[in-house]
């Protein structure tokens, strides 16, 4: 009897000592927030805008519907992308014209409340992925029983680029986390040793997933986005933040967008990013 007592004792003198502390903060600045990733496929093309909201809010960002967004493309030809009333701003290739000038900078221009800003990007070739063999694997150290598949590509050789691998199962992300990017600088994770090469095994293996690997039906697809120096450093900043944490985690702050006043300057008012893309893809089917 005497220790369910002590425990008693124990837990209502512990309970007794939780305050809830709520923590007035102040909130930041309205700030615009541009998701400009485009591709060089025929499907719509879509510029997202919404307004930042406060850290602790638990709503969906506002939605920016009263912009003027458009590309600058080769010739000065120029492709509007109109609003459809959620934030979302529009454009379709397949009747006004293709985004697809491989080693053009396309420009992208934004009016938004009485203020002009701009962006570039280029618009980078990406390696054709030519095969992707998938093998039955017993369960091992660390791995589950199933049908592992991998990609075949080959970087170009004699330049710098960048890539965002992104594997499908069955039409749907490989990995549930967002913020689980899959990137390359040319055929290996950084540095210089990978120019030239075919896609170092890390790489290529990841597109399946080791705690679940592919079952017979199952088509397993990955497609390969090109991505300039800027839109590479921008999403290998997201990432690490996302891992912003434990004993070392440093202080959040924004990321540095690559949109910048009429006049070309870095600013303080947008966030986001404005990304063109060109898309190699390859899919199986495990049988």
């Amino acid at each position: 009897m005497r220790y369910i007592l002590f425990a008693v004792f124990v837990a209502l003198t512990f309970s007794s000592c939780e305050d809830i502390i709520e923590l007035d903060l102040d909130n930041g600045k309205n700030q615009l927030v541009v998701d400009g990733f485009l591709n060089n496929e025929s499907s719509i093309q879509t510029i997202r805008l919404t307004s930042s909201a406060p850290y602790f809010s638990n709503v969906a960002t506002p939605s920016e519907n009263f912009a003027s967004v458009r590309l600058i493309g080769p010739n000065n030809l120029t492709y509007n992308f109109i609003s459809n009333g959620n934030g979302n701003y529009e454009y379709n290739p397949n009747t006004l014209g293709a985004i697809d000038s491989i080693g053009f900078n396309y420009k992208l221009e934004i009016d938004y409340k009485g203020s002009a800003y701009t962006s570039t990007s280029l618009l980078n070739p990406v390696p054709v992925i030519d095969s992707m063999p998938y093998a039955f694997e017993p369960a091992g150290f660390g791995t589950e029983e199933g049908y592992y598949a991998q990609f075949y590509a080959r970087d170009f050789g004699g330049r710098k680029d960048f890539y965002w691998i992104k594997p499908f199962r069955n039409g749907k992300p490989v990995y549930d986390d967002p913020t689980f990017m899959i990137l390359s600088e040319d055929a290996t994770f950084g540095g210089e040793a990978g120019d030239g090469l075919v896609f170092i095994e890390p790489l290529r293996a990841i597109i399946t997933d080791q705690d679940n690997p592919f079952v017979l039906g199952d088509t397993s697809s990955v497609e390969l986005h090109s991505l300039n120096s800027s839109a590479y450093q921008f999403l290998d900043q997201l990432v690490n933040s996302s891992g912003n944490d434990g004993l070392f985690a440093v202080p959040l702050s924004n990321i540095r967008s690559n949109i910048f006043d009429a006049a070309g300057n870095p600013q303080d008012e947008v966030l986001g990013l404005f990304s063109l893309s060109a898309i190699s893809k390859f899919e199986v089917i495990i049988q």
